[in-house]
């Protein structure tokens, strides 16, 4: 995926508003660099990896002026999260999670189906095990509107993604043009929705393990639909 002059600035500033002192120490800027370097790779995992260099980048720059107590949040769950990209792309084939198969399991898919995808698997899939192994159920308690927040972030974020890929297959094209852009603002609704529901899962973990369990079924079914449509549609 090729990054676009905006987004590489938004990076470059990163990258120089951190002091250089710590930057080798400061994990986010790592962060940075290692889903760049994946984003450079010959892999099919740069094709995500680029577009979530790009969601990052947003995420530390709306975060910059937060307190102290949010931003130290954001920053846990950002490394946390990341880490369960990183180990389906780096780990062979039998033994990469369920949620991360369907990505790997073609090599001849166009960039936006492997976007598609990886949306899909990271947020379907990966965001609630990020939420149980990296916080409490207080702290989940604590911090769910520091959580729900970033959507406006992410909302810039969709924006640019729909655009840049509006005109890619004849579906998107059709989409576009017979809701007159309201499938743009059907996405974002999604998007907050999904997040939200991830959320809630992770808080019947602690909570009510009946109700995590029923969910969680239903979640992976409609990942599961989400990833067909995805192959044979898009």
């Amino acid at each position: 995926m090729r990054i676009s002059p905006k987004n590489l600035l938004l990076l470059l500033w990163l990258v120089v508003y951190r002091p250089a002192a710590s930057q080798e120490a400061d994990p986010e800027i790592r962060l940075l660099l290692q889903l760049d370097s994946v984003a450079k790779s010959p892999s099919s995992a740069r094709h995500f990896a680029g577009l979530y260099l790009e969601t990052t980048a947003r995420a530390i720059a709306f975060y910059g002026e937060a307190a102290p107590a949010e931003k130290e949040f954001i920053e846990r769950l950002e490394l946390n999260f990341a880490g369960y990209f990183f180990r389906a792309a780096a780990l062979p084939p039998g033994e990469r999670s369920p949620v991360w198969k369907p990505y790997f399991s073609d090599s001849s898919l166009t960039a936006f189906q492997y976007q598609l995808l990886g949306i899909n698997a990271h947020i379907n899939g990966d965001i609630w095990q990020a939420l149980v192994t990296g916080f409490t159920r207080e702290e989940l308690r604590v911090h769910r509107r520091h959580f729900i927040r970033f959507q406006q972030g992410l909302v810039i974020q969709f924006r640019q993604f729909y655009r840049d890929n509006v005109t890619t297959t004849p579906v998107t094209r059709l989409l576009d043009a017979g809701t007159g852009g309201l499938s743009r603002a059907f996405g974002i609704m999604m998007l907050s929705r999904w997040r939200k529901r991830q959320y809630r899962l992770a808080q019947f973990y602690y909570s009510d393990p009946g109700k995590f369990n029923r969910l969680l079924q239903q979640i992976t079914r409609k990942k599961e639909r989400i990833d067909r449509l995805v192959f044979r549609h898009l």
